[in-house]
């Protein structure tokens, strides 16, 4: 083999070894956006899911308070009538106690 079929050798075997190491380059850009494109789309989801669960969890809390809410109104509803039918059934009791004491208040000036 002669000096310059040597060196045309070398040649091409740089040349295939240029083209093998372009193809990977290639191919590692290809794999890095991919990874990148899969990345951004787990985290999409991961913020949907994450989205949803609060909604979920504040839809749960505002059913739970108004249920409260409803029951407290309810309960002070109920006491407020208590208290009206404990107070209507002292009416008689303090309209005599204001009788006798103007009845008193008369006598004692009289």
């Amino acid at each position: 083999m002669s000096r310059a079929e040597t060196l045309l050798k070398i040649k091409e075997a740089e040349a295939e070894a240029k083209q093998i190491v372009s193809q990977a380059e290639d191919k590692a850009k290809a794999t890095a956006a991919a990874s990148r494109k899969e990345a951004v789309r787990i985290v999409q989801e991961a913020d949907e899911k994450a989205k949803a669960a609060y909604d979920s969890g504040y839809a749960q809390e505002r059913a739970r308070i108004a249920k409260e809410r409803e029951s407290t109104v309810r309960k002070g509803a109920e006491e407020a009538e208590h208290l009206k039918a404990m107070a209507r059934s002292n009416v008689p009791k303090a309209d005599a106690y204001l009788l006798e004491r103007f009845e008193r208040t008369v006598d004692a000036s009289s």
